[in-house]
């Protein structure tokens, strides 16, 4: 055996060699796909409380760093056509009820494992009935979707997700159903330079 191992040496080594190899590759796989993970951003939208136009909206930031929140932005479809804006500001409450100048606008920090409660539905139709003077009437309205927009700790890139809902009346009551089990992520280059592009224009808009 000694003899055999000794003639053989060469490949051997050379297999152990590759296989040692391998093996530090996929090590160095997991730990990178590891990083990738921590480093990614995870922000979700979500309802609680009730199904109606009382029901609470929900921002959280699953991921491990934390986020500064830009911009959220409302789209709704309505037999009017489709119209998106702001609604980071709390303009449908004055400035004297609420407890501090911070509690006038959602645009913040968020830390890992924080939420934050945008207020009800009603409230978010309010925003955008102020900063559209449109009349929307919740009646009229088909579909919405709720889109935010951060920066985060480990990325110089906007960072953002959205979430769509079905608005289902029948005389003065309505439900509000979501399209999708979970936020979706923008992740992709072209989608975070297309919602960048469009933040800068809005936010240039107002001056």
């Amino acid at each position: 055996m000694w003899n055999w191992l000794s003639e053989n040496a060469p490949p051997l080594q050379a297999t152990v060699g590759a296989i040692t190899a391998l093996v530090w590759l996929v090590y160095l796989q997991i730990l990178v796909s590891g990083l990738r993970r921590q480093r990614r951003t995870e922000i979700l939208i979500h309802l609680g409380g009730s199904q109606s136009l009382d029901a609470r909206a929900f921002i959280s930031n699953l991921g491990f760093e934390p986020i500064y929140i830009l911009e959220i932005l409302l789209t709704i479809w309505s037999r009017d056509g489709e119209r998106e804006t702001s609604i980071a500001d709390r303009t449908e409450m004055a400035k004297e009820d609420l407890s501090n100048p911070s509690a006038t606008t959602f645009q913040g920090p968020l830390k890992s494992g924080e939420f934050i409660d945008i207020g009800c539905f009603e409230d978010l139709l309010k925003r955008a009935r102020w900063n559209t003077s449109d009349d929307l009437d919740a009646g009229a309205i088909n579909r919405v979707e709720v889109k935010v927009a951060a920066l985060s700790s480990a990325s110089s890139a906007v960072v953002a997700s959205k979430r769509q809902f079905y608005v289902e009346c029948a005389g003065d009551k309505c439900h509000i159903r979501p399209k999708t089990l979970y936020a979706t992520q923008i992740r992709s280059w072209w989608g975070r330079y297309r919602l960048k592009q469009e933040l800068q224009k809005k936010h240039l808009k107002k001056w």
